[in-house]
């Protein structure tokens, strides 16, 4: 039967997630990563227990939505108007930068424009769910930078897939009028924007109406209303887990927002392994020797198109200080949901067959960087700090 069998591979990827999570901290690396290898141990290219990938996918996608839902609980989403152009002008940069060297550095090997391009896209978008753990993994949440990252990252998602957008239109056999592509762009916009608005206004409300009429059904109205905010983005061709983000920004906003991150925090602990180890699923250990070469050179223009500007607008942030630099914008280094999913599509359309194994090693690499880095650079600020003392 399907339900028992889906019980046993639920049972043992918390538990390898768990012992994966904890041996990485023990080896003062992010506990996300530990997940991962966890993902790639049960996965079906490794040999041993293989978890049914079907049954889990589910219950890994609930998991990020819980975990995007628990992160956004501790971000306000007015937040977005005290920050400005800021987070825009940061995740433009970003995605921008990306974009062009990764591009730059696929014709430089001799590949032709498409699989450049994809190469370029696959380094745009920021992983939303391991950048945000990794604030709270540092222990940055209430840093003064913090919440321009965590709005820069969300942002970055919605222009990642509005340039992917561009980029099926020219793989695509058939010509896609340049009006189409315009449309298709500003209606993820304008549905993204529609979205919010609509949600800030008819949640509080409902919220209040609930609390009066039944206080222990807040948290089950705002938990489905992150579903279904999820759902939505989902239905309109935008990440749902932005929608979830997004959700938990605005119930934070609320009288509300206490009671809720005290409930969903323990849930959203539990899913957020499954989550992290079903990526390690995707990942065929015996794909990476192929592109190792191009990985390196492709993980260090992964780093420098992120870090470079997260340094540049950090530095004009009030009330920050320097050893909380270097750590906030290492986070934006990791990339992991969208470059897989546009590395996938690449390999459907016939674009690059190496895309994906491509995206796999540098989604581990830039999971692993953001720590080591973070730490590294406050060992060399101390010794400049102290040599001025003297």
């Amino acid at each position: 039967m399907a339900v028992p069998s889906l019980l046993l591979d639920f049972a043992v990827v918390l538990i390898a997630a768990e012992i994966g999570g904890v041996l990485f901290a023990y080896l003062k690396m992010p506990r996300v990563v530990g997940m991962l290898v966890a993902g790639i141990v049960l996965g079906p290219f490794t040999p041993g227990y293989v978890v049914d990938l079907a049954g889990i996918a589910d219950l890994a996608l609930l998991g990020a939505v819980f975990l995007m839902f628990s992160i956004g609980l501790s971000f306000d989403i007015r937040t977005f108007r005290k920050l400005g152009a800021a987070p825009f002008l940061l995740a433009g940069l970003g995605v921008g930068i990306s974009l062009v060297l990764g591009f730059v550095l696929g014709i430089a090997v001799g590949w032709a424009f498409l699989p450049s391009l994809f190469l370029g896209l696959i380094l745009t978008s920021t992983s939303s769910t391991i950048a945000l753990k990794l604030i709270q993994d540092f222990g940055l949440t209430n840093s003064p930078g913090a919440d321009l990252i965590t709005a820069a990252v969300l942002v970055d998602d919605i222009i990642s897939l509005a340039l992917m957008t561009i980029a099926i239109g020219l793989a695509s056999p058939v010509a896609v009028p340049v009006s189409t592509v315009v449309a298709g762009l500003a209606a993820i916009v304008a549905l993204t924007v529609l979205l919010v608005f609509v949600s800030t206004r008819a949640l509080p409300p409902i919220l209040k109406f609930t609390d009066g009429l039944s206080p222990g059904s807040t948290v089950t109205v705002a938990v489905s209303f992150a579903l279904l905010l999820s759902f939505a983005f989902a239905v309109f061709g935008l990440p749902p887990l932005v929608g979830a983000f997004f959700a938990g920004s605005i119930v934070a906003s609320t009288e509300y927002g206490s009671r809720v991150i005290r409930h969903i925090r323990p849930v959203s602990a539990i899913f957020m392994g499954v989550f992290f180890t079903s990526i390690g699923f995707l990942i065929d250990p015996e794909l990476i020797p192929g592109v190792a070469l191009m990985a390196v050179a492709t993980i260090i223009v992964a780093i420098v198109a992120k870090l470079v500007p997260g340094m540049l607008m950090l530095r004009r942030v009030k009330g920050i200080q320097s050893r909380e630099m270097w750590p906030l914008a290492a986070v934006l280094i990791p990339r992991a949901e969208i470059s897989l999913i546009i590395a996938q599509y690449g390999v459907l359309i016939g674009v690059g067959t190496e895309l994906l194994a491509l995206a796999m090693v540098v989604m581990i690499a830039t999971a692993l960087l953001p720590a080591p880095l973070a730490r590294a650079a406050n060992r060399l600020r101390k010794p400049a700090s102290d040599a001025r003392m003297v």
